[in-house]
């Protein structure tokens, strides 16, 4: 049996005890790296088959997913965005030199995504009707035109889409799955294509209204150029084809100047005008990419985002969730968002063409201005240069929006290049899901994870006390000794004191080998000489504290010595009837001096070295007569004459009376029942008895299970072999 280094003196707790109250522990016990490993070594051996069956219904968790989980086949595509080939001809603006922006892709992957390329290709495919497409189980159609069946539709197919940018490139990777390989190949083929077709078709109509507005724009230049050319002729004819003076040149150089900036402010003007024409004529998702506005384009980014998890949540969730609320709350916001900043951008468009206005005004006023000054000298010969140079410019400006008319109709089908497929999809030829592998592992994981987290839940919410690391290192007291569960028959005086001393080889009794280790560790428990005067006590009733102290008192004197067992219960004795004696004579006799002290002794007969001395007739005030000079005088009277002094008290818990005792003794023993009481009530009972002035031997585990994993950590499986009895069984 494991034995202790000396305590402290009585009453006085060693340095690395620490009293928290009744609500914590007792001991705080800083434990070693090594001894938080082997508890969690000792949890895993305690809950091992908790741990192994949730693994083994975790696995089959994960074999029933894979029997009932329909396969899956996942199709994937990919598409190049590149640099808009016609940016080279719109107006007022320049290649990029095929750079193709970040915002610009994700703008792409939130169209792809969209309810209404989702939409059309489900029209496209007639998805609504594919059995393949609609859920298990479901017969006939969903009407397209019933709006909660079409939201389905759309959040059932934006549910087996993934969209998104393949690594650093330009490059897009769309992937659709579905039941049917061949299916999931035609949706995402065919999104592709109504993709393509989208961006054509929008940009396309775009770009025809420029083309309308130029065509307008050239019939008045027309007129203009008609004009200025007549005029130049009639000059032309009053001065009879005569060579001109050239004295007018610097002049003449002037006029030219104003009348070349005067042209372009002009073709600025018409630039300004186009592009405001472009984007109040543009639909509302094209307006973005027309104006190239940053914050336009986040904008149509996320309204996109936010309807797909709309039409997505709403399939699961129904329209009236919470979050479904929030959604369109917040795709309102972003729609009044996007009007404001449209309004903003064509405000902008209204302020750069009257900004190209009037600076065509000032460049009129000024040419005016200098045609005056020019007229004054020789004015035929400046009215026919100005003429002259007023036809060129007219006919420069209309050849040149002539040129961008005809470019301008070959803008949109430029637009359809730049998306490009660059691996088309095709059928699968294996399933994507279930991954049976993955699923199984996953299973089992879970259920290792759900055991190791219902193990230390159990074992946290489990605070009754179960093993010597429960009271050693939770709550800091020595473990004097382990008393093992038998049959309530062994534990009478009679039978006990049979089986200690049965002398037939073989037939050792395991109790009477456990209590013959608590007296040598009580022995041990003093520096110096034994301990003569022992007190047994208990947190709370029902602990089996009685059984212990009787049977411990025939041990110490089976070994020889004088022994008195005192039965100081004095509310609810029980030491005279496992002795079978008398109960009318005791110690309440004793300190009322009602009767004499060898009146009240009672020996035992198969004992001869054990003498009892019951507690009496119930007192009506215990805890006045065990406090009493009486009692203090009783026990010096008995020191001189017995070699030990064991006292059963009541519960501490219970009643005051073992803290009044304890000053009596030279020491106290602590009994708890194993698997009964809580940390919290011995971390009490123990604070109680350290500060009445105590000097606290130790506890004993009493009724232990042998085959719990607690006692077997301690003690080995062999030790619960090792002593075989044909009475002596464990319950």
């Amino acid at each position: 049996m494991t034995t202790y280094p000396p305590q402290s003196e009585p009453g006085v707790m060693p340095e690395d005890r620490e009293i928290t109250g009744s609500t914590g522990p007792l001991v705080t016990l800083g434990l070693s790296e090594g001894q938080s490993l082997q508890h969690f070594l000792r949890l895993g051996k305690k809950y091992i088959w908790l741990v192994l069956t949730c693994a083994i219904l975790g696995a089959g968790a994960g074999v029933i997913n894979n029997m009932t989980s329909p396969k899956q086949y996942t199709s994937v595509a990919n598409i190049e965005i590149t640099a808009d080939t016609a940016d080279q001809f719109r107006l007022g603006t320049s290649g990029d030199g095929g750079y193709v922006d970040v915002t610009r892709l994700d703008t792409e992957v939130a169209i792809l995504k969209s309810a209404t390329l989702a939409l059309q290709t489900i029209r496209s495919l007639h998805l609504n009707e594919n059995k393949d497409f609609l859920p298990i189980g479901m017969k006939g159609s969903i009407d397209l035109s019933n709006l909660p069946g079409r939201h389905g539709l759309i959040g059932m197919f934006e549910g087996g889409l993934q969209a998104g940018r393949y690594g650093h490139t330009n490059m897009l990777e769309l992937s659709c799955t579905s039941r049917n390989p061949q299916l999931a190949a035609e949706i995402c083929n065919t999104l592709i294509d109504n993709y393509v077709q989208h961006n054509f078709s929008d940009n396309y109509a775009a770009t025809q209204e420029v083309s309308v507005w130029l065509q307008a724009q050239l019939g008045d230049l027309k007129n203009k150029l008609e004009a200025s050319q007549e005029h130049m002729l009639a000059v032309q004819r009053d001065i009879g084809l005569v060579g001109i003076d050239q004295t007018q040149s610097i002049v003449l150089s002037r006029l030219v100047d104003i009348s070349h900036d005067l042209t372009y402010a002009e073709s600025q003007r018409l630039v300004a005008e186009a592009r405001l024409i472009t984007l109040q004529s543009a639909p509302d998702d094209v307006l973005p990419n027309l104006s190239n506005d940053p914050i336009l384009l986040s904008l149509k980014q996320r309204q996109t985002e936010l309807q797909a998890q709309y039409a997505s949540l709403n399939v699961k969730y129904g329209a009236q969730n919470p979050r479904l609320v929030d959604l369109r709350s917040e795709m309102k916001e972003i729609s009044e968002s996007i009007k404001r900043e449209s309004q903003n951008v064509i405000v902008r468009a209204h302020q750069e063409v009257n900004a190209a206005a009037k600076n065509r005004d000032f460049l009129q006023q000024r040419l005016d201005n200098e045609r005056n000054l020019a007229y004054q000298g020789n004015g035929k010969a400046v009215e026919y240069s100005l003429a002259r140079r007023e036809y060129e410019a007219n006919r420069n400006l209309y050849d040149g929006l002539q040129q961008r008319l005809q470019e301008a109709g070959i803008i949109a089908g430029l637009h359809s290049t730049d998306i490009r497929r660059i691996d088309p999809a095709d059928a699968p030829d294996f399933p994507s899901a279930p991954r049976k592998s993955q699923n199984l592992m996953l299973g089992v994981a879970s259920g290792f994870g759900i055991g190791i987290l219902l193990a230390f839940v159990i074992e946290g919410l489990d605070t009754n006390i179960k093993s010597i690391y429960d009271i050693e290192d939770r709550i800091g007291l020595p473990m004097l000794g382990v008393v093992p569960h038998v049959d309530s028959k062994l534990l009478s005086p009679e039978t006990f004191l049979a089986d200690a001393t049965c002398s037939t080889p073989g037939a050792w009794s395991r109790l009477a080998e456990a209590y013959r280790s608590l007296r040598t560790t009580i022995l041990l428990s003093r520096a110096g000489a034994a301990p003569k005067v022992v007190m047994f006590t208990s947190a709370k009733p029902s602990e089996g504290k009685t059984s212990v102290t009787t049977l411990e008192s025939i041990v110490f004197a089976l070994n020889g010595a004088r022994v008195i067992l005192i039965d100081s219960d004095l509310r609810r004795p029980s030491v005279h009837l496992r002795f079978r004696i008398g109960n009318q004579v005791g110690l309440t006799s004793v300190l009322t001096g009602k009767a004499t002290l060898q009146d009240a002794i009672q020996t035992v007969a198969a004992v001869p070295t054990l003498d009892i001395l019951p507690a009496g007739p119930i007192a009506p005030m215990p805890a006045e007569l065990l406090g009493s000079p009486q009692m203090q005088s009783l026990i010096d009277s008995l020191r001189p004459i017995y070699d030990f002094i064991l006292i059963d008290t009541p519960p501490v818990l219970t009643v005051t009376d073992a803290a009044v005792l304890v000053s009596l003794s030279d020491g106290v023993v602590l009994v708890l029942r194993y698997g009964q009481t809580s940390r919290n009530v011995v971390a009490r009972a123990s604070e109680i008895l350290l500060r009445s002035g105590a000097h606290l031997f130790g506890v004993v585990l009493n009724a232990v299970d042998l085959k719990s994993s607690d006692y077997a950590e301690y003690y080995g499986r062999a030790y619960n072999d090792y002593y075989q009895s044909k009475v002596d069984v464990a319950e």
